[in-house]
């Protein structure tokens, strides 16, 4: 879902313009092998995702064991002033964000912070009475059976171009109640990650955004910010689509935890290589992210996703791949990993495009086969 800049952030953006100033094509692929024409069909890819360059479009990028191996941007990341998408355009990455609020509690489980089977209660101030039957893994795992708190708000009569936060997202989830008992059955919620966000501020007594920061972004040398409804500099406009027309969209809405991490599909790809490496987290924090994972059904279908089973902010393939999907607010986003874990892809579009998820796994075929 949502997003301050980092000077890191402000200094790499200010070199992009000016080395955008200095040469062309910035917006085309990063260079690779002479005689590899996994470039030229990744652009071809690219190309049939998004016909045309003058409207809104996508960015696109592989990782090879934590190393950028090709990336691109085509289509504008700014109707009005006519700016371009490059690899260099920051994106939110919606939903996408909910795997670094799972490996927050995944780190701290391993620290002894916190475990898995803790009750929601234990970190609330006046717990009602049903927060004690909802553990920790079931938030993780979206098994709480908790409403999404965008239904609640909006129940109660704030839109999303009304203004909230975190303090009135939970206010609604705790005035609510679990529709299904706990831990039976998978129902897809942002409540549970920004539940998750909190109880990880509660555990350490640090701002969440700053834990995200300081424990995975800065030791990594990742180029993300999480901080919600923030202009990031070099951030792509949203639009929604109708007919050709586009009309920019956004929120004031300020959780975190279930979304707002900014950056771009290259930085993505290189986080990706956790996974393969457990660099941070180690061992513990790998077994974690697939350990009790549950079958989704058929919940996440609409979304491209015929089967697998959620774990820590992921899901799992039947063939071992890890895989997530985002969208918020006009921001659409797909990220995947190999079941080798040595690959990975993220695909993000500034509006609607019913191909990303597709044109994220034929990038993934060519760059595996």
């Amino acid at each position: 879902m949502h997003r301050t800049a980092s000077p890191r952030t402000a200094a790499r953006v200010a070199a992009a313009a000016v080395a955008a100033a200095l040469l062309a094509g910035l917006a085309g692929p990063h260079v690779h092998a002479a005689g590899d024409d996994r470039g030229r069909r990744s652009e071809e890819v690219l190309q049939h995702l998004v016909p045309s360059p003058d409207g809104s479009g996508c960015a696109a990028a592989v990782g090879e064991r934590g190393s950028v191996a090709w990336e691109a941007g085509r289509g504008k990341a700014d109707l009005a002033t006519g700016r371009a998408i490059t690899p260099r355009t920051v994106f939110d990455m919606a939903s996408n964000s909910k795997q670094f609020t799972a490996d927050a509690v995944l780190l701290l489980a391993g620290r002894h912070r916190l475990a898995l089977d803790d009750p929601l209660s234990d970190f609330l101030d006046d717990p009602p009475a049903w927060t004690r039957t909802v553990t920790l893994g079931d938030l993780m795992r979206h098994t709480s059976g908790i409403p999404d708190y965008q239904d609640l708000l909006e129940a109660e009569g704030t839109a999303v171009t009304d203004p909230a936060g975190q303090k009135e997202a939970i206010a609604a989830v705790l005035a609510s109640r679990p529709q299904d008992p706990p831990g039976k059955r998978f129902s897809y919620s942002y409540s549970n990650y920004v539940l998750l966000a909190h109880v990880v501020e509660k555990a350490t007594g640090r701002p969440f955004p700053a834990f995200v920061q300081q424990e995975f972004f800065d030791p990594l040398h990742l180029d993300m910010t999480l901080a919600p409804a923030t202009d990031v500099p070099g951030k792509a406009k949203s639009y929604d689509e109708d007919d050709g027309a586009f009309t920019p969209v956004s929120s004031p809405w300020t959780q975190y935890g279930d979304g707002s991490v900014h950056t771009t599909p290259g930085e993505l790809v290189r986080w990706a290589d956790n996974y393969r490496t457990g660099r941070i987290g180690g061992p513990h924090l790998l077994a974690g992210v697939t350990r009790g994972a549950v079958g989704v059904g058929d919940v996440l279908r609409p979304r491209g996703i015929e089967e697998g089973r959620y774990g820590a902010g992921i899901l799992l393939l039947p063939d071992n791949t890890l895989v997530h999907r985002g969208d918020w607010e006009g921001f659409h986003s797909t990220f995947i990993v190999s079941p080798d874990r040595e690959t990975a892809v993220t695909v993000v579009c500034n509006a609607d495009s019913p191909d990303h998820f597709r044109a994220a796994n034929r990038l993934l075929d060519i760059w595996t086969r």
